[in-house]
């Protein structure tokens, strides 16, 4: 049998009443579709209503929006908040090893971060964050010198 042929008989097995949701219920019934089942529900004879309510409703939930830094549909690299958070990692990663880049580098992400939050940008409190755990060892070696220097 042809494909066209089996989609006919599948359609052809739908009430005349029936709506997309019940043509895409049908094929997954007759495992036209796998997309979002797993390797049980492939391999399984048949499956029941309550299965195919949960593929479907799988499906509709993963291609929902996630409300993180996955959501590359709103968040546009480039912006103040993306510069400052490149500048709050190099003053995290260099606040140990040579601090001078890192006293650079932690003022320019708290600056881009306000920009960001000026601009009501995504994440933009993130490169703020990041300056200010960066300062933690710059003021920890800045109090070591005090503290001997008196």
């Amino acid at each position: 049998m042809s494909i066209k042929q089996e989609a006919h008989a599948i359609v052809d097995g739908l009430a005349d009443d029936a709506q997309w949701n019940d043509l895409v219920k049908a094929l997954y019934r007759e495992k036209k579709i796998t997309l979002g089942m797993t390797d049980l529900e492939v391999v399984q004879p048949e499956l029941s209503e309550s299965q195919i309510s949960s593929i479907i409703s799988r499906m509709q939930s993963a291609s929902s929006t996630p409300d993180d830094m996955r959501n590359t549909k709103t968040y546009q690299p480039g912006n103040s908040a993306t510069l400052g958070m490149v500048a709050g990692l190099v003053a995290v990663l260099f606040a140990f090893v040579f601090p001078p880049i890192a006293w650079v580098a932690a003022p320019i992400a708290v600056i881009a971060g306000l920009i960001g939050l000026k601009n009501k940008e995504e994440k933009a409190w993130i490169p703020i964050l990041l300056a200010i755990v960066s300062a933690a060892p710059m003021i920890m070696v800045l109090s070591h010198h005090f503290k001997f220097a008196s």
